[in-house]
Parts: C-alpha cells; sequence; structure tokens
C-alpha cells in the first residue's frame, strides 16, 4: 500500500473523537472507554512482564537463571 498508516491513524482518530464534538456519533463511547481500559490492562501485563525481566535472574520465559 502507498498509503502512510500514521495518516491512516490520524483520520481513523478525527473520526472517532472530533466527529462527535460536531454531533457525528461514529462509534458508541461506552465501546470506546471498554477498548481503551482493556488496551491498558494489556500494556500494563506487558510493563509488568517486561520490568521483571529486566531487573535480571530470570529469561525471557520466566525461568530463574542458575
Amino acid at each position: 500500500m502507498k498509503y502512510s498508516k500514521t495518516f491512516i491513524a490520524n483520520i481513523v482518530t478525527v473520526l472517532v473523537f472530533v466527529l462527535p464534538l460536531f454531533g457525528f456519533e461514529i462509534i458508541d463511547q461506552n465501546t470506546i472507554t471498554d477498548l481503551v481500559t482493556k488496551f491498558m490492562g494489556v500494556v500494563s501485563i506487558a510493563y509488568v512482564f517486561y520490568g521483571r525481566y529486566k531487573n535480571g535472574g530470570i529469561n525471557i520465559l520466566g525461568f530463574k537463571k542458575k
């Protein structure tokens, strides 16, 4: 595809967050809240796993190093 993925992401952002300010409802706000909450949960879980690995003493799969 010869179209910028970043630009596509910006278009989606405008459709989802900016248009409702002008009265155009693209997606239910509860759905957005649910998606953001789940995304943040996944990010926080990944951060905890990465932080523990970075601390040392375990390998990438979580097994203790000898």
